[in-house]
């Protein structure tokens, strides 16, 4: 079993798809995006394996748990860094941008490690759990990368098309 099998777990912009979105429908975007996947895969394993074995490797059982990791979590504490800086005294734009954008994807990307350790550790699956913690250097090496990226893309929505950022509102942040 390579780790590859075990670990495949990554909130890749869900923060600025809640930013951009509201929560509810980040949470609908990244479930269609992992059923997606999910397809998307069985393509890429008929490559090295012929398609009668792909097809009957095809499997939606890991689906509520890839659900939770990868989008119920970071999108659940994107809407709490939103929250948090909505309810902070210092109004500024980049409050916003850094605030939500970099910091809290960075942060999201730590709150996953611990979070899946939590649910393997929760329901025993011990290989899982053995797994996640003997690579949580990962989720700490994927804070930059997410950070940088969700904050790129949030910095620029923002800037550029403001009104077609849900939760940014020019007269809160922009105020004298």
């Amino acid at each position: 079993m390579s780790i590859r099998d075990t670990l495949a777990i990554h909130p890749l912009l869900m923060t600025v798809t809640t930013m951009v979105f509201g929560w509810s429908l980040a949470i609908l975007i990244g479930a269609m995006a992992l059923f997606a996947l999910e397809i998307y895969q069985v393509p890429l394993h008929a490559i090295t394996l012929d398609w009668d074995v792909a097809l009957a490797q095809f499997n939606l059982s890991t689906l509520p748990v890839d659900f939770c990791l990868s989008v119920a979590v970071p999108v659940g504490w994107a809407w709490c860094v939103l929250w948090l800086v909505d309810r902070w005294k210092f109004k500024n734009p980049f409050t916003y941008f850094w605030g939500v954008g970099f910091f809290g994807a960075m942060v999201s990307c730590l709150w996953l490690g611990l979070t899946a350790m939590l649910l393997f550790a929760i329901t025993g699956s011990d290989i899982q759990l053995a797994t996640t913690q003997e690579h949580f250097i990962v989720f700490v090496l994927m804070t930059f990368p997410e950070g940088f990226v969700n904050g790129l893309i949030a910095t620029v929505m923002t800037v550029l098309y403001p009104d077609m950022v849900k939760t940014y509102r020019d007269d809160w942040y922009l105020k004298d």
